[in-house]
């Protein structure tokens, strides 16, 4: 059983001692979000990572409020760059759905696999390119918290994106975003902040016409938080996408 309070840190039921847990989890230190045990045990007693997460689900109960996720029940989700499948374990233990997770991180692979197989999911975390990986039309619903600001070709991963949903599917995105008084253009951000992994910072109307291009609809941009602090017109957005059903109109 899980506890699913108002609590934005992931809770996962444990049967293993205080000592026990901890011994197990110190392997993976530092961590860098939150994730609470019912034995007491929680990460951030632990060696952390700066910046550390402590509203762990923020993103997916931000979604959560804004698509018919009570539908997609005993589906299948996709966690593109899943770090340590936080998300779509949260999901799919509430929703009893799927997840699949992708990262290029070994330890994040290895910390998610972990956590899925102490939640009681039988998750499936493995080594794979955002870019690249489509299962077609496998999903309902594919999460992209993160991850394409750090990607050389963040289209294309938007592109399969769409290759993974189903009809009428849903994408949940959160990135950043150059969100300057020219619409069209984007930020080539490569070592900003002395991170050789960050990449582009698209503009949001960029990342709304390739959606609308590639056939999405229903395109909501549920929250935009200034980050003045990492540059000007500098900007985190969550945004919502829905793929096609058989069933629209065309």
């Amino acid at each position: 059983m899980h506890d699913f309070s108002d609590n934005m840190a992931l809770h996962l039921e444990t049967e293993k001692s205080a000592e026990e847990l901890l011994s197990r989890l110190r392997e993976y230190q530092p961590w860098g979000h939150k994730i609470t045990f019912s034995n007491g045990v929680s990460t951030e007693d632990l060696e952390r990572r700066v910046p550390f997460n402590e509203y762990t689900l923020n993103k997916v109960k931000t979604i959560e409020e804004n698509i018919p996720i009570d539908e997609m029940k005993g589906g299948n989700v996709l966690d593109i760059g899943s770090n340590t499948g936080h998300n779509s374990i949260y999901v799919a233990s509430r929703y009893k759905m799927t997840p699949t997770g992708i990262d290029i991180s070994q330890r994040h692979l290895d910390v998610a696999n972990m956590l899925s197989e102490m939640a009681g999911i039988s998750g499936n975390y493995i080594m794979a390119n955002a870019e690249t990986f489509v299962e077609a039309e496998h999903f309902d619903l594919v999460l992209h918290f993160g991850t394409l600001y750090h990607l050389p070709n963040p289209l294309l991963a938007l592109q399969s994106s769409w290759q993974n949903l189903k009809p009428g599917g849903y994408l949940a995105l959160e990135t950043q975003c150059y969100d300057h008084e020219d619409p069209n253009i984007c930020y080539f951000m490569h070592m900003h902040n002395n991170d050789k992994s960050n990449f582009w910072a698209l503009s949001i109307n960029v990342i709304e016409t390739w959606l609308k291009l590639q056939g999405f609809i229903e395109i909501q941009i549920l929250r935009t938080v200034k980050m003045e602090f990492l540059g000007p017109d500098m900007s985190r957005v969550i945004l919502i996408a829905r793929k096609p059903s058989v069933t629209d109109p065309t």
